[in-house]
């Protein structure tokens, strides 16, 4: 689902990553279950639905990239991820650790990397769930799990929930805008950023549901929702909270 304003999903990405401002209360406890999210986005229609949950973590610093890599492996034996075939890459201000593996209906994506600073490498470990809808309750026991042994080691993990799914008929830009603002009226959201082009429309915006949130222009945002009408597959759809952490 990369296309049209993917490199929005990108950049936010890349600045939680980097800068790391998601805050604390974006806390697992208040981020609605992927299923809630998947039961919207499957009553407005969407067919092929799936779901995704997120977790990250700041991991200190670090030396050396040997340092790094011996942290990478640690804690995906700590958390019980097979690592037989860990991609790894290096440069000078990147480092990145990559495991793809499943268990169970859900699939697993285990990454740490390690941003070069002054010296030093700060580590970011990452851990993506995608699961069907069948699997969802699997996708949260997941993630409670590896929730439960980062806190136990005096992490502070974040978390973020997004699903996605795909409507048969390609939609104009009006009737995009209007199936997000369908969703947000579910939810009881108030818009507060938009952006769009001849195929895509994301929407922003923040819901007194829900408690967590992240910073958006001086005010608060927890879900957000893109579309993208494709040249051959009908429209996308993407809903996440806080923020929609998957590219689309």
């Amino acid at each position: 689902m990369k296309q049209g304003l993917g490199w929005l999903s990108c950049a936010l990405l890349i600045a939680a990553v980097i800068a790391g401002w998601m805050p604390a209360q974006a806390r697992q406890d208040q981020v609605p279950a992927t299923a809630e999210l998947m039961q919207v986005l499957e009553g407005t229609g969407a067919s092929g639905l799936e779901g995704q949950a997120r977790l990250r973590v700041s991991l200190g610093k670090v030396k050396s990239p040997e340092e790094w890599q011996r942290q990478a492996e640690t804690w995906a034996s700590r958390l019980g991820i097979s690592q037989p075939d860990a991609a790894i890459e290096k440069s000078s201000s990147l480092l990145s650790y990559r495991v793809k593996t499943s268990r169970g209906g859900v699939q697993i994506h285990y990454g740490v990397t390690g941003v070069s600073n002054n010296g030093w490498y700060d580590p970011y470990l990452v851990i993506q769930l995608i699961g069907s809808p069948q699997s969802l309750r699997d996708v949260d026991n997941l993630r409670e799990k590896f929730a439960k042994v980062l806190e136990e080691a005096g992490w502070n993990p974040q978390f973020s929930t997004c699903v996605r799914g795909i409507y048969n008929d390609k939609m104009s830009v009006d009737r995009q805008t209007e199936r997000i603002l369908s969703i947000f009226r579910i939810f009881h959201a108030k818009e507060l950023e938009r952006m769009q082009d001849e195929t895509v429309v994301s929407i922003s915006g923040y819901s007194q549901l829900w408690e967590g949130f992240i910073p958006l222009r001086g005010g608060r945002m927890n879900l957000q929702a893109a579309t993208h009408r494709s040249s051959g597959h009908g429209t996308f759809i993407t809903i996440g909270t806080p923020i929609i952490t998957a590219e689309y």
